[in-house]
């Protein structure tokens, strides 16, 4: 599994729409929300990567968002969480901070929520 391959898995494993940031649909193909979206970023072995991710919902309240922030966290978990990948591993971390909340200033409704990760590349290649 390549690295692009394996944070899709990843992001995708939260019941929630996962998209590369630079690939979301726009128009008539735009996503619903709530939805998914995450960076991609390569390093050389034994390099760790800032990456982010956002949560997208649209509500009144950030009592979902702060849930699905939550169980992503604890996924991720005190120590990181290692995934396989073609030529080794990679190794996600939460950044500092972990999260923090962006409004939209053309629609008070969606609410956006930036997730940090460090991810460091345990590979050959």
């Amino acid at each position: 599994m390549t690295v692009d391959e394996a944070l899709y898995q990843f992001y995708s494993g939260f019941g929630l729409r996962a998209m590369e940031e630079n690939s979301v649909p726009t128009g008539n193909d735009r996503p619903l929300f709530p939805y998914l979206t995450y960076q991609v970023a390569t390093g050389d072995f034994d390099t760790t990567v800032a990456l982010s991710a956002s949560l997208w919902y649209r509500s009144e309240s950030l009592v979902e968002i702060n849930a699905k922030r939550n169980e992503i966290s604890r996924a991720i978990g005190p120590g990181g969480v290692s995934l396989k990948v073609d030529n080794g591993r990679i190794w996600i971390t939460r950044g500092a901070p972990f999260s923090s909340t962006m409004g939209d200033p053309e629609d008070a409704l969606i609410k956006r929520m930036i997730l940090n990760v460090s991810v460091s590349y345990l590979t050959t290649d």
